[in-house]
C-alpha cells in the first residue's frame, strides 16, 4: 500500500510541479492534455478511496473481528473531499473544454487539499502496519495481494480503465526507488506490462508524457518543469 501511496503522491506533484509552466509556455494542446492527466490522476484517488470504503476496509473489519476498525481512516477521507471535488470538477470541465486552463486556479485549489491528502496517506500507512496485532486472525499479505488481484482483474476488463487509469500504476512509480526493491510493482505478470505498453499505454500517450517516469517506470525529466 506504501507504494500505491507514493504513486499518488509522485503524480501530484508532477501535477503541482508543472501547472503553471503549462500555463505560460503550453500550446492549446499542452494544456488540454495537460487536464487530461490531472483529471487521470484525480480519477485513480477516487477509485482507490471507493475501493477502500467498499471493499477493502470492510474486509479488513470482518478479520480482525474489530467493527469499525478502519471508520478513522473514512472520516479522514471527508477531510479533504470538499477541495478533492473542485479539483475533479475543475480539471474535467477544463478537458472538456468548457472552461478555460487557469494556473492559479488549480494551483490554489491543489493547495486546499494536498496537505490534508499527504497527512491521511501517511495515517493510513500506520493504520494498516498496525495489523500486525490481529496476524493470528488473517495472513494479512495474502488477503492484500489477493485483493489487489481480483480488483485488477475485473477492472482491467474495462476499456475505459485499461486506456486512462491502470497506466498511471507503470508512470507514477519509479522501479529505481530504493535500489530496485520494489521493482515487481505494479503486480501483474511480465506479459501484461508487455501488452499494456505496446496495445493501451500509447493511446494516451500525449497525456502521460507530463508523468515523472516513463513507460518502463524509470525516472525522467518532467517537460514542463
Amino acid at each position: 500500500m506504501t507504494i500505491v501511496h507514493n504513486c499518488m503522491l509522485r503524480g501530484l506533484n508532477a501535477i503541482y510541479n508543472q501547472a503553471r509552466n503549462v500555463g505560460t509556455k503550453g500550446t492549446a494542446k499542452d494544456k488540454l492534455d495537460f487536464a487530461n492527466f490531472a483529471y487521470a490522476w484525480a480519477k485513480m484517488l477516487e477509485e482507490h478511496h471507493e475501493t477502500e470504503e467498499k471493499t477493502a476496509f470492510p474486509d479488513i473489519n470482518r478479520l480482525a473481528e474489530v467493527p469499525g476498525l478502519m471508520d478513522g481512516n473514512v472520516e479522514e477521507h471527508k477531510a479533504f473531499h470538499d477541495g478533492f471535488e473542485k479539483y475533479m470538477e475543475y480539471t474535467d470541465s477544463v478537458r472538456k473544454e468548457k472552461e478555460e486552463y487557469d494556473a492559479e486556479k488549480l494551483i490554489a485549489i491543489i493547495d486546499s487539499f494536498a496537505s490534508v491528502l499527504q497527512v491521511h496517506l501517511t495515517n493510513e500507512i500506520d493504520t494498516l502496519m498496525a495489523l500486525k496485532q490481529y496476524e493470528d486472525k488473517c495472513d494479512w499479505g495474502s488477503w492484500f495481494n489477493k485483493l489487489v488481484g481480483e480488483i485488477i482483474g475485473d477492472a482491467m476488463k474495462n476499456a475505459e480503465y485499461r486506456n486512462d487509469v491502470f497506466p498511471l500504476a507503470v508512470i507514477f512509480h519509479d522501479k529505481s526507488f530504493e535500489g530496485g526493491v520494489w521493482s515487481a510493482f505494479p503486480p501483474f505478470p511480465w506479459i501484461v506490462g508487455l501488452v499494456m505498453r505496446w496495445l493501451f499505454m500509447n493511446t494516451r500517450k500525449d497525456w502521460w508524457r507530463f508523468a515523472g517516469c516513463d513507460f518502463n517506470s524509470q525516472p525522467k525529466d518532467l517537460p514542463f518543469a
